[in-house]
């Protein structure tokens, strides 16, 4: 059910307005899961829009992954927080790097 509204809403997004919007469908879907987005990205890169397909999985991984981190550091001990930022934070930045790289 969540694959099928990942797919209409992205779909809604690029007839609306083409060229933008799919970064953030990811980022709101990579809240609570990255397989749909994932999966809906496969048919892009199929299109030939490979780029974007990679960079909005990322940004669906990111999402989900500060998800995670906030809800490690909200409900764990702050000796957690500490253990998990640094590490979070430094993935975070490579993925952000690798879209940097051509």
């Amino acid at each position: 059910l969540f694959f099928a509204l990942v797919q209409l809403v992205l779909e809604l997004v690029r007839r609306e307005f083409p060229g933008r919007g799919v970064h953030a469908v990811a980022a709101l879907a990579g809240l609570t899961d990255v397989d749909a987005i994932t999966l809906s990205m496969s048919a892009l890169a199929r299109a030939g829009e490979l780029g974007t397909a990679a960079s909005a999985v990322l940004v669906a991984l990111a999402a989900n992954t500060l998800v995670k981190l906030g809800l490690a550091c909200g409900l764990g001990t702050a000796a957690l927080a500490r253990a998990l930022a640094l590490p979070t934070l430094a993935v975070l930045a490579a993925w952000t790097l690798g879209l940097a790289l051509p």
